[in-house]
């Protein structure tokens, strides 16, 4: 069977059971690191959404590093193996899943099915947005808001910004991958206070600031490979809810008091339609998560006081601990093999010819081989791996067999 069905099913298997593990360290990892602020849990959450794009590769990472090693120690004895081994109508992968070829199959196809939709999905996504972009116009302002927006793209350091306005969009978004825009809906400035459109646009501002899109953007394309599990949309909306509360800190530093940006946020929130999302678009929306009361919460209550040490400690404590479990759950990845039907008792005696078969040994794993004559030399007889012949290692239970072989060719 081609490896390519084998590699798939094996990443696929081993996230179903790696992702929960991972989402469960992850979410005790944040919950220790919510006194130090919504930053160093939103780095968390990253970092857990790339670990559990890697972790389920870990056997195909560990087949392909481990090939050359094979062939450079081809003559070296193998290790210590127990006596009983499967059947021989089995592809022998210890430890490891067998399964048959029609589940092999049947699983791969899965998850490349769900690869194609998730990423047509994507793209799909981002040609709205640009259709978004092109279709939105300038948002005419009266000095006072112009001054506002101004004032808020110094204090961000943002002055390629732009600030456009649709008919799209129900509630104030980010987009643009080269050049950075903020998209206001179209009846904004009539609805809403100074106040308020000075919170609506710092808070857009610290996503440019941040360059929230095109990072939003980076962490969909990682998030496809386990995107056909539960456990990356939760890991996805957390990464989203903390990216939120992060900017609501940067935006309310530009009011005198942070629960006056707290009461314009809910505010906002009280005069947008019910469809406030922008789900139809990869942008980054200001409430496209329904997360508000605890962003409220948040603002409300007197932010901890952490000193930069203590933030450093915390932050490399939690890397550490992520790192140990990432190590863990990785090297408990399961490769899969295919199960080939055992060949029937009847046949195997018509079989004409002795037996030259072997065990290749590479590592803790065992695969079918043939015992023949070392090409080199000839006095020395060898184990060739039979999904690759180029690849042979010394076997003293070879000798007998090819020899007994070649006694029967001259009868």
């Amino acid at each position: 069977m081609s490896n390519i069905p084998l590699s798939l099913t094996s990443y696929a298997i081993n996230a179903v059971w790696q992702l929960p593990l991972l989402l469960a360290a992850g979410w005790c990892l944040s919950r220790w690191l919510k006194k130090a602020g919504p930053e160093l849990q939103h780095r968390i959450w990253i970092s857990v959404l790339v670990v559990a794009a890697l972790a389920p590769a870990v056997p195909i990472f560990r087949s392909y590093f481990a090939q050359p090693a094979s062939s450079a120690n081809s003559n070296v004895p193998p290790p210590a193996m127990p006596s009983s081994l499967p059947g021989r109508g089995m592809e022998l992968i210890s430890p490891g899943i067998v399964l048959s070829p029609t589940a092999i199959h049947f699983i791969s196809a899965f998850y490349v099915a769900s690869l194609l939709l998730f990423s047509i999905r994507l793209c799909a996504q981002i040609r709205s947005t640009s259709a978004l972009v092109a279709r939105a116009g300038p948002a005419p302002m009266e000095p006072e808001y112009a001054a506002m927006w101004d004032k808020s793209k110094v204090r961000f350091s943002i002055r390629t910004a732009t600030l456009l306005r649709s008919n799209d969009v129900s509630g104030p978004v980010t987009a643009g991958f080269r050049h950075p825009v903020v998209i206001l809906p179209a009846a904004f400035f009539g609805a809403h206070s100074q106040t308020e459109f000075l919170a609506a646009v710092a808070h857009e501002c610290a996503h440019v600031r941040r360059d929230d899109y095109r990072k939003n953007l980076f962490y969909e394309v990682i998030a496809l490979a386990t995107a056909f599990h539960p456990a990356t949309w939760f890991i996805k909306s957390q990464i989203a809810q903390t990216r939120e509360m992060v900017c609501d800190r940067m935006a309310a530093e530009q009011f005198s008091d942070r629960r006056a940006y707290g009461q314009c946020l809910l505010q906002l929130a009280s005069k947008m339609p019910p469809a406030a999302s922008s789900a139809a678009f990869h942008t980054i929306g200001m409430f496209d998560k329904d997360v508000l009361e605890r962003r409220i919460m948040t603002l409300m209550t007197s932010p901890p006081r952490v000193t930069g040490i203590r933030r450093y400690l915390l932050g490399g404590t939690a890397v550490v601990l992520l790192s140990i479990c990432a190590g863990v759950t990785g090297s408990f990845s399961q490769p899969v093999a295919a199960q080939t039907p055992k060949q029937p008792q009847s046949a195997m005696k018509q079989e004409s010819g002795p037996n030259l078969d072997c065990t290749y040994y590479d590592k803790s794993a065992g695969f079918p081989g043939t015992c023949g004559r070392d090409q080199q030399d000839n006095a020395k007889f060898v184990c060739y791996k039979n999904q690759d012949p180029t690849i042979s290692q010394l076997q003293i239970g070879c000798e007998w067999k090819v020899l007994r072989a070649e006694q029967a060719k001259q009868k």
